[in-house]
C-alpha cells in the first residue's frame, strides 16, 4: 500500500494528468477524486514495484482496465488500452441503441 505523500508527489510529478490517455486529473473535483497512481509493472517485487519510475498517474478507467497486466513499453499499454476503450465504446453502443432506440 503506498502512502498518500508518495501517491501525491507522483501525482504532482505528472501534473495529475493520466500517464495513459492523457485525462486531466484537475478537470474538476469529481475527476480529481478519480485520479490514482498505477504501478506499471505491478508484478515487481517491493521496493521496485513502489519505486517512483514505476509508479504513474492514471484515471480510475485506465487503471481499472489496465488491471495487473504487464507491458513492456508505455506505448504498448497506451496501445492496448486505447484498442480496449474502442471495443468496449462499440458495445456501449449496441447496448444502448438495444436499450433506447
Amino acid at each position: 500500500m503506498l502512502k498518500n505523500s508518495v501517491k501525491r508527489k507522483i501525482q504532482i510529478r505528472d501534473n495529475y494528468i493520466c500517464q495513459y490517455c492523457g485525462k486531466d486529473g484537475l478537470e474538476s473535483a469529481l475527476v480529481w477524486h478519480q485520479t490514482a497512481v498505477d504501478h506499471f509493472n505491478p508484478r515487481l517485487k517491493a521496493p521496485e514495484r513502489n519505486a517512483e519510475e514505476n509508479l504513474k498517474t492514471a484515471c480510475e478507467y485506465c487503471n481499472s482496465l489496465k488491471g495487473h497486466r504487464k507491458f513492456d513499453t508505455m506505448e504498448n499499454a497506451k496501445a492496448y488500452l486505447e484498442k480496449r476503450k474502442n471495443k468496449l465504446h462499440e458495445e456501449f453502443l449496441k447496448v444502448k441503441k438495444a436499450t433506447r432506440g
